[in-house]
């Protein structure tokens, strides 16, 4: 799939490397969130040091904020039919690149499955440990595995 004229949530976005290069492949919007404050503002100034992108300031938003708290806030109360804090678009990529030992992998996916930030055919990008699998469930299934070193990539769609 392109990424081209696509929609890039970068979450656990570091230096916004991932966002820099989904810029840099034409994506239309792209969030990146943060939580080291550190980071927010290395991550703030790549973006902004892109070829044109003070041109595209609607377009690439940075957040400063822990991803396991933004994603429950976006969930959808399936009950009552309530989204908890809207966006007005979903996401044809997620880029999910915790550190390795991060606790909450799979509650910050499940969180993802149930909000408003994924369409039916949005990819999930897990970036994780060689030695850690991502297991399937009855939200996702896992589309491809690529390694690179010790580095594997999951990618998962919705079911």
């Amino acid at each position: 799939r392109q990424v081209e004229n696509s929609n890039w949530l970068d979450l656990f976005s570091g230096s916004g490397s991932i966002s820099c290069e989904a810029y840099n492949h034409g994506a239309k919007k792209i969030v990146a969130l943060e939580k080291s404050k550190i980071n927010f503002n290395i991550c703030a100034r790549n973006l902004q040091s892109l070829s044109k992108s003070e041109n595209r300031e609607n377009d690439i938003q940075v957040i400063c904020q822990d991803v396991l708290n933004w994603t429950k806030s976006h969930s959808v109360d399936r009950e009552n039919k309530n989204i908890r804090n809207s966006i007005d678009f979903g996401f044809d990529f997620i880029y999910l690149d915790p550190p390795y030992a991060y606790k909450h992998y799979e509650e910050v996916l499940e969180n993802l499955y149930i909000s408003n930030l994924v369409k039916k055919n949005t990819i999930i990008i897990c970036e994780h440990s060689r030695r850690k699998s991502i297991k399937e469930n009855k939200l996702w299934r896992i589309n491809d595995i690529r390694c690179y070193g010790q580095t594997k990539l999951s990618f998962l769609i919705n079911i």
